[in-house]
């Protein structure tokens, strides 16, 4: 409904006051809770808050001891809650941060949210731990098909398998050959590889694991490039100018960091961020999701990046 200015101004100061609210009331959304967090509901309830609940500014949140919540406003403003208490939405969001005016951290924000909100944040599924304990004679890979990675860091990860004495780590060329071999300790579920000229941008290579105590049983092979030194640079710059806008001691700023990786198709890192964040807030739910559900995330982009093509 679209109102004239004139009719506006014949309004009486209470209806004026009721429109003035209704219009700077805008949503907030909930991106990762912990423990006991409840938001206020009219007349006084509270309702226990969820990942992706979108909620007013004008509205109440409350933590209980040992609790977490993370918070996005409008504009990717973002605020992290430890402290027990009660707050009130519109008062946090007007103590500024140096992260409200940087165009890095603010990219990332609307684009970590939404994934989060798609990987069913807030919805009740069985969670899967980082380095998950298998039972199965071979690995399964923790890095997501299709990743890609700069030329000198190639970051693998997998489950831990009981007994293993160990893990083998093969490098296979498009042709199947091997490329690169090698073994790391049984309290190892990730590698970080340069090779060199033993791999070149473009071609699909496939890594894959086994133990050392059942060594012909691998993993299935999995695709991943590496990025042409050119691209590199540029995505190497682009993340150091992140990295300085946020606080990567943070599950939040690990976050963020996981989603430019994530945007970029840098799928490892990206899960080795996601990681890092449950593991700086256990049991946050938001940040659980965007581990989670990475892999499926990343195969339907690498799905419609095909059909684009």
């Amino acid at each position: 409904m679209i109102f004239s200015m004139r009719y506006l101004c014949q309004l009486p100061k209470a209806l004026w006051g009721l429109l003035l609210a209704v219009s700077y009331s805008q949503s907030v959304t909930i991106l990762a809770t912990r423990g006991d967090v409840q938001i206020e509901q009219s007349g006084g309830a509270w309702t226990k808050a969820t990942a992706g609940m979108k909620v007013s500014e004008q509205q109440k949140i409350k933590l209980g001891p040992q609790s977490y919540a993370a918070v996005v406003f409008p504009g990717n403003k973002t605020r992290e809650l430890r402290q027990p208490g009660t707050y009130v939405l519109a008062q946090l969001v007007a103590q500024k941060t140096n992260t409200d005016e940087n165009p890095y951290a603010s990219r990332y924000t609307g684009y970590v949210l939404n994934q989060a909100v798609a990987s069913g944040a807030g919805r009740a599924t069985g969670k899967t731990l980082g380095a998950v304990t298998r039972s199965t004679m071979a690995p399964t890979p923790r890095t997501p098909a299709q990743s890609t990675f700069y030329p000198d860091k190639i970051q693998l990860n997998w489950d831990r398998v009981p007994g293993s004495e160990g893990y083998i780590i093969e490098i296979l060329d498009e042709s199947g050959q091997s490329v690169h071999t090698q073994e790391v300790s049984a309290e190892q579920t990730s590698v970080e590889l340069s090779l060199g000229s033993k791999i070149k941008p473009g071609p699909c290579y496939y890594w894959r694991v086994s133990t050392r105590r059942h060594a012909s049983l691998h993993s299935t092979n999995t695709c991943f490039r590496v990025l042409s030194a050119e691209k590199a640079a540029a995505l190497k710059k682009e993340e150091e100018n992140l990295r300085r806008s946020i606080d990567l001691n943070t599950a939040l700023g690990q976050a963020l960091l996981g989603a430019f990786y994530e945007q970029n198709a840098l799928y490892g890192y990206a899960w080795n961020a996601y990681n890092q964040a449950v593991s700086l807030e256990p049991g946050a739910d938001g940040y659980e999701a965007l581990r989670d559900g990475l892999t499926q995330r990343a195969s339907r982009q690498v799905s419609g990046s095909a059909v684009s093509e």
